[in-house]
């Protein structure tokens, strides 16, 4: 529990890239990835996953790796992250997690205990026609049976047994911290924060999120990446189910729905040092978390 660990976190859109960039070279250390879909390859604008250029050749690690039609789990990153973060403190580089996804975080620096279940059987379901086998997923899960045709059997059955995954799965958290965390949750005025998402919704569609997300249409995204902001919504639109405006006010809406759950996340952790941000001069923040750091390393 001595070995410490530093996380930037935030709602979306506050800053978070810049100020952890300017903090790494400040502190000489390297990022570690703390979103849930910035672990995807293809899916770059959608996520704000950071270019080369925004890395300011600052080591990023866990970005990027993993095709996206594949599932990934609060578990799976829990357990690759703290064999990640060991490795820094062999390396005596203080580990600096960057995202804004709560429970990723939360999984590693504190004692989340997962107890996986057993794999669904799927000969189980030998004796049931198509049709039957989709009224079981509506009956767990609607919103997928909507979603998935009756005749995609393999679908169906991967989604059963993912609904089923999902209600099955045990997480405890102890009070205890597994590290020494400094967490650092950068803030801003709610409607400026708000302002800024709305903006950035629209420099991702000019920076081609709609060709982003068409070429990973119908079914090159798992049950979990599906569900990333960005993309469900325009999947909505090339569903025919809504239009592609209402598909991008859709995204800005629940971006900020989001953020506002990410801040509510934090309020009321203890521990947990919140810093405005001065979007006039990042430098004033990035000097600021840096002197938390300077406190918090002593």
């Amino acid at each position: 529990m001595n070995k410490k660990v530093i996380v930037i976190t935030g709602p979306t859109g506050v800053g978070k890239t810049k100020v952890s960039v300017g903090v790494a070279k400040k502190i000489e250390t390297e990022i570690i990835n703390g979103d849930a879909y910035q672990i995807y390859k293809k899916m770059d604008i959608g996520t704000a996953k950071p270019t080369k250029e925004e890395q300011e050749n600052i080591k990023h690690h866990f970005f990027d790796f993993l095709d996206p039609s594949l599932e990934f789990s609060v578990s799976d990153y829990q357990s690759k992250i703290r064999t990640l973060v060991d490795s820094f403190h062999k390396d005596n580089k203080i580990p600096l997690i960057v995202g804004g996804t709560g429970l990723y975080i939360d999984s590693v620096i504190k004692n989340y205990q997962f107890l996986a279940p057993k794999r669904t059987n799927q000969s189980n379901y030998d004796d049931l026609d198509n049709e039957a086998l989709h009224d079981i997923l509506k009956k767990i899960d609607e919103d997928q049976a909507n979603k998935i045709h009756m005749n995609n059997r393999k679908r169906v059955l991967r989604a059963i047994e993912l609904a089923n995954t999902q209600e099955k799965t045990t997480r405890t958290l102890k009070n205890e911290s597994y590290y020494d965390a400094l967490v650092i949750f950068l803030t801003d005025d709610r409607e400026k924060l708000y302002e800024r998402i709305n903006h950035r919704v629209d420099k991702m569609v000019e920076a081609g999120l709609i060709e982003e997300v068409k070429n990973l249409y119908p079914d090159k995204l798992s049950l979990t990446a599906k569900a990333a902001i960005g993309y469900k919504e325009l999947f909505e639109y090339f569903d025919g189910v809504i239009s592609l405006e209402d598909a991008i006010n859709k995204i800005k809406q629940n971006s900020r729905h989001y953020a506002k759950r990410q801040m509510t996340w934090y309020r009321n952790k203890e521990n947990t040092i919140f810093v405005n941000v001065d979007t006039d001069n990042l430098t004033n923040t990035i000097d600021e978390v840096y002197n938390i750091i300077l406190d918090f390393i002593k």
